[in-house]
């Protein structure tokens, strides 16, 4: 029995990703809202009236509510159930054909990723994440802030990581899959663009969490708001731990910021 080829299996994952995505957006808004003037969740409002004949009868239930009752996860269980057959099917469709690992042990056999939100889906019907290593993340993360000062200077802040890369990580929304890199300006100090070239040298994680180096150039002219590559798709990190001047140090008052590149886009719901 042949094993299901990569395009169809990413084709499933990223369908159903996008309608997870679809529900859990709009239902974790509504779920962090607040009432105006009142304690966000039904836990702290019967806490808030410090008295016991509400607090004891009300506490234990709507903490309960609060923190797995009204969840992202409960509904997809209770409310679209029939999402987690995705999941569920396909690993039946693994044992018949004597995968090891399930939807895991095909990602790590065939070297492939699946968005963050197929992991939530995942941890809906399995009650555990995917590997990190076979996640990509769906957020738009800052691995690191520079800014020129006087000097010039290039002033480093770290940001977030992807984790040491270790085979046995859960995509538990820190680990991640190593991600190619792009720098964004986000200040210029000429204005709407960068005034001068900025050369730099990234000190950053390789797969394997062994430390390493890369260039790019964030070339003159580049917009405000917009982003350059670092590298290649093949240039994949977990972590930027630093950076030094590499030639051009643009301006004083230059601001950049690392960001991942996320590996490919889950399709919108137009498109289902």
């Amino acid at each position: 029995m042949a094993l299901i080829d990569t395009t169809t299996l990413l084709n499933i994952a990223d369908r159903a990703a996008a309608q997870y995505k679809q529900v859990a957006v709009p239902f974790e808004s509504i779920n962090a809202t607040g009432v105006s003037g009142a304690e966000q969740f039904y836990w702290q409002m019967v806490t808030a009236t410090d008295d016991p004949d509400v607090e004891i009868p009300l506490l234990s239930p709507y903490y309960t509510v609060d923190t797995s009752g009204f969840s992202t996860q409960t509904l997809i269980r209770s409310g679209v159930p029939g999402l987690t057959t995705i999941v569920s099917t396909m690993d039946t469709h693994f044992n018949r054909v004597s995968l090891t690992g399930s939807w895991d042990g095909y990602c790590t056999q065939e070297d492939v990723q699946v968005s963050d939100y197929f992991n939530l889906l995942y941890f809906a019907a399995r009650s555990t994440y995917l590997l990190a290593n076979n996640v990509f993340s769906e957020s738009d993360d800052t691995f690191a802030t520079l800014d020129i000062a006087a000097g010039p200077v290039l002033n480093f802040t770290d940001g977030v990581d992807y984790g040491d890369g270790d085979a046995t990580n859960r995509a538990d929304g820190t680990n991640f899959a190593p991600t190619q890199l792009r720098m964004k300006v986000d200040v210029a100090a000429a204005g709407a663009a960068l005034g001068a070239d900025i050369d730099l040298t990234l000190n950053v994680k390789d797969p394997d969490n062994n430390p390493t180096t890369i260039n790019v150039t964030v070339p003159s002219g580049t917009a405000v708001g917009a982003y350059v590559s670092v590298g290649t798709s093949s240039d994949i990190f977990l972590d930027v731990t630093g950076a030094s001047f590499n030639g051009g140090q643009g301006q004083v008052g230059d601001e950049v910021t690392v960001h991942n590149l996320k590996q490919r886009e889950i399709p919108d719901m137009d498109s289902l």
